[in-house]
């Protein structure tokens, strides 16, 4: 069911390639929540609040790209299975993460996700403005957060 006014197959090319940063998205949040419960040490505290704000974040935009694609008349791929079947990020550690390294994995997803998205708005630029702008404002986002974080690191 196509609902969008972009011509041809535009709508269908952009939703495809908006997919890839909804899993990501999906799975920076899965990931966050479990640093963030199990997130241990010294600075405890604002590692622990830090991921909280940025999991809200993810949701958001995730909800944001989701909602995007239906406009487009496709459906979002956004259960347990996609993010196993698309993702490419691997698994995640199920253990006590002293900060440091809670920091350091939820960055490197971070930046991944920033470099597929990427990849991504370079496919859809020329398709869509309006997805090529939300993915514009999440890969501004990310990379702030990847500041951010890093800066956690130092």
């Amino acid at each position: 069911m196509t609902w969008t006014v972009l011509p041809g197959d535009a709508a269908s090319k952009t939703a495809e390639a908006l997919q890839p940063t909804l899993v990501d998205l999906i799975d920076l949040h899965l990931i966050g929540k479990q640093a963030h419960w199990t997130v241990v040490g010294e600075r405890f505290q604002s590692a622990h609040e830090r991921l909280d704000v940025l999991v809200d974040q993810w949701r958001l935009w995730s909800d944001s790209v989701a909602e995007r694609i239906v406009t487009l008349g496709a459906l979002p791929r956004g259960r347990a299975e996609d993010v196993v079947e698309e993702g490419d990020m691997g698994p995640f550690p199920l253990e006590w993460l002293a900060d440091g390294d809670a920091i350091r994995l939820v960055a490197e997803r971070v930046e991944a996700t920033a470099r597929r998205a990427r990849a991504q708005q370079a496919i859809v630029e020329d398709l869509d403005v309006i997805s090529d702008g939300l993915l514009q404002t999440i890969i501004e986002g990310l990379e702030e957060e990847l500041w951010m974080l890093r800066a956690h690191l130092r």
